[in-house]
């Protein structure tokens, strides 16, 4: 099977996804999944240690955790927010989160949210105000997000 973007002359957006305890398996597989499978760099991030639980008790090996400081929130790159699960209001919570999204929204990147309904996305609307935030809308299926964002996410 061919990759779409693995061997193109295209740049492509690095992004990253900040994950918590209690988040979503599926918002944070169908990410991972759909990101690496066109070929597209995409980096989990963990809120404390490398291991994160789902909502259901699934462990999963975070690339990064957020202390390692894996991407400059400066630099042109793409933040995802899953808010499935209790992940939404783990991120609010979190006063390193609030402060990241603060600089992020003096950089170059975009905030991507998972669920345009929830309060995290309420959050990130207040927070970041001069960078475009891509929201999922309610009635939008997540495959179909995603595979619209991994279109985006390549520029020449």
């Amino acid at each position: 099977m061919s990759l779409p973007y693995r061997n193109s002359k295209k740049t492509r957006t690095p992004t990253f996804i900040l994950i918590g305890d209690g988040f979503d398996e599926l918002e944070v597989i169908v990410f991972l999944h759909k990101f690496r499978q066109a070929g597209l760099p995409i980096k989990s991030v963990s809120l404390f240690n490398k291991l994160v639980f789902s909502n259901q008790g699934v462990g999963i090996k975070a690339d990064f955790a957020l202390a390692d400081k894996p991407f400059d929130p400066n630099q042109n790159c793409w933040l995802v927010l899953p808010s499935g699960g209790r992940n939404g209001d783990v991120l609010r919570n979190d006063v390193r989160v609030k402060s990241l999204l603060k600089t992020f929204n003096l950089g170059q990147g975009s905030i991507v949210i998972t669920d345009s309904g929830s309060e995290l996305a309420d959050d990130v609307s207040a927070l970041v105000t001069e960078r475009p935030s891509l929201l999922r809308n309610s009635g939008q299926n997540l495959e179909e997000f995603v595979e619209g964002l991994t279109d985006q996410v390549v520029y020449n």
